[in-house]
């Protein structure tokens, strides 16, 4: 039985704030070598970004999240893995 690669969603991943208990919002993407960032920030007055703003470091390779969402650089289409030229491949 052949078992499926692992991958990380981050859609399935909450990230809250340890200084005002709230949850953080996705506010930016970028790529680094090999690693999807996602940047995180509050969404209130209490938080100084620049204090408490997460960075979330994702294996390339094991983000389904970007290479699936077609609205996201790399994101594939109809059902097929992005990468990251932008063009789809078969999953």
């Amino acid at each position: 039985m052949s078992q499926e690669p692992s991958t990380i969603n981050i859609r399935n991943l909450s990230i809250k704030c340890g200084n005002c208990n709230t949850y953080q919002t996705l506010s930016a993407f970028s790529r680094r070598d090999e690693w999807n960032v996602y940047t995180y920030e509050c969404e209130n007055d209490t938080c100084d970004p620049a204090v408490t703003r997460t960075y979330l470091e994702v294996p390339a390779d094991l983000d389904e999240f970007a290479r699936r969402d077609p609205g996201w650089r790399g994101g594939g289409r109809h059902g097929e893995w992005g990468d990251a030229d932008g063009e789809g491949e078969d999953a």
